[in-house]
């Protein structure tokens, strides 16, 4: 057992002489009252004994626990992860799809899932994490940042991140991979990227997955098999379809929905691309409101910082002044009741 403050152990030598003191002075008038009207001075003995004795022990826990000890202690500390994780996320105008005026609309639903996985990557170790936006192509809007700088991607992801973040004509799902894959560092163990997308094709005015996106999407498959990277796809959106509104440059809504040859134009989750890209990289695909496991998944994916994940032992020191102030709980009770009550 260890002290911060030893100091106040040189209390326990001066605790007996003032016990001592108090107790014989207190005697002496306790006889002199116990003579005058005829007391019982064996029970009177006995009780200041036990009232000195109680006080003893009280001020003794007291002066234990001001003298703050600690006891040494080891346990095990889970192997530290490392690897980066390349957010990569659409903003598209599909991602401003909602399915009504007063809920979020694609994009905002994506970012409580970007703090999710960046609070989780803090507390695993030393991860890497860059935050890009994709249209037809992808931006990078964070690069590669270690946890100290975590306060500050999560302020990108709510300040920077928005709808045509990243330029770009329509939506593609296979060069924005192919643009990601250049940023990992060549000596990463593990390479993650976090697809979050409505899985929407959209190339000039033709939407859907045409002959040119289906040759980069093929392209950026064998590119990632190749280095290494892991694809994990998010579908962010409605099975069923939600409308683009307008807005207008003070950021209300115009009364207008986005117009596709004369029609409203309705936007669709298209999962099949998103698992696709998955499956053939080693990834998995989760739906947004269906994501049990996400962090997990990633976590699992991602190198264990020690020796063949050994986890390391930790030694330190553990206060335990409280529990000389817990002990001394009840006998502050007992010795309220015995001698400080009036009867």
């Amino acid at each position: 057992m260890r002290f911060e403050n030893p100091g106040a152990l040189w209390l326990l030598l001066v605790l007996p002489f003032l016990f001592l003191g108090l107790g014989l002075w207190g005697w002496r008038a306790k006889k002199e009252i116990a003579e005058t009207f005829q007391l019982n001075l064996r029970r009177l003995k006995r009780s200041q004994v036990e009232k000195y004795i109680t006080a003893g022990v009280l001020m003794a826990l007291l002066v234990g626990a001001l003298a703050l000890p600690k006891l040494p202690f080891s346990s095990l500390r889970a192997p530290k992860r490392t690897g980066e994780i390349a957010l990569l996320v659409d903003v598209s105008g599909s991602m401003a799809a909602q399915k009504d005026l007063d809920s979020p609309n694609r994009l905002e639903r994506a970012k409580p899932i970007l703090y999710e996985i960046i609070d989780r990557m803090e507390e695993l170790g030393e991860v890497g994490i860059s935050l890009h936006g994709f249209s037809s192509i992808a931006r990078s809007l964070v690069p590669f940042v270690g946890k100290g700088d975590y306060p500050y991607l999560k302020e990108s992801v709510k300040k920077v991140l928005d709808i045509y973040a990243t330029p770009g004509e329509g939506t593609s799902l296979g060069r924005p991979i192919l643009n990601v894959a250049e940023k990992f560092s060549p000596d990463a163990k593990v390479k993650l990227i976090i697809l979050i997308s409505d899985g929407e094709p959209f190339i000039g005015i033709t939407r859907g997955m045409r002959e040119v996106e289906r040759g980069w999407v093929e392209e950026a498959l064998k590119k990632a098999r190749e280095v290494g990277i892991k694809v994990i796809t998010v579908g962010i959106g409605e099975r069923e379809g939600a409308k683009i509104p307008v807005h207008d440059i003070k950021g209300e809504f115009t009364g207008e929905y986005a117009i596709l040859q004369g029609v409203d134009y309705i936007s669709y989750l298209e999962e099949d691309g998103l698992k696709e890209i998955a499956s053939q990289t080693g990834g998995r695909y989760f739906f947004e409101k269906n994501r049990e496991g996400l962090i997990e998944f990633i976590e699992e994916n991602l190198s264990l910082a020690t020796t063949e994940g050994v986890a390391e032992e930790v030694r330190g020191y553990r206060h335990i002044a409280h529990w000389f102030l817990l002990g001394s709980l009840p006998i502050w009770v007992i010795f309220a009741r015995r001698y400080l009550l009036i009867k």
